[in-house]
């Protein structure tokens, strides 16, 4: 019984050390300011949740250069974004969007809409629309790196009134 005994610990001890490929924080990044000043993510963001409270303006923010395979950055809105609200997610460096990536949101008219990423697009793109808006409080957009310089995006967009065309992914 003694070896099996061992055994068991063993492997429980290697599958501890071993763990998952990353961890979300238990921590809040620094939240996104309602600014028109550009934001550079830094390693600081990675694997925790940030809030952005942009509304009305325009701002660009620059994901972290990923290197670490499982690596994320979540964004949630604390803010709608309306009016000429524009938010700009870029990738660094040589990073850009895996093919699979996709964002989900209700388009005009309460339309169910999904931009899907294509070879070479390094942004996304949210623009805010007066009290219509496809990207409301709560919409929330995940950067998962890949490896390769690769990163899959996948993202909710909440209405605000009967939605808007928000959502897109651009080079």
């Amino acid at each position: 019984m003694g070896h099996f005994d061992e055994l068991l610990v063993s492997k429980i001890e290697a599958a501890s050390i071993k763990g998952p490929a990353t961890a979300m924080s238990a921590t809040q990044g620094t939240d996104i300011a309602d600014s028109t000043d550009a934001l550079a993510m830094d390693s600081t963001y990675i694997n925790k949740v940030t809030f952005s409270l942009l509304d009305g303006a325009a701002k660009t923010v620059t994901l972290p250069t990923f290197s670490n395979v499982g690596d994320k950055v979540v964004v949630v809105l604390a803010a709608d974004l309306v009016a000429s609200g524009v938010l700009t997610f870029d990738c660094a460096g040589s990073q850009s969007f895996d093919t699979g990536s996709y964002y989900s949101y209700e388009g005009a008219s309460g339309v169910e809409k999904i931009d899907r990423a294509t070879a070479g697009e390094t942004k996304l793109v949210a623009t805010g629309a007066g009290t219509n808006s496809g990207a409301a409080i709560g919409s929330v957009v995940e950067f998962l790196y890949l490896g390769s310089d690769k990163i899959l995006v996948s993202g909710r967009g909440r209405a605000l009134g009967t939605g808007s065309d928000a959502w897109a992914f651009a080079a």
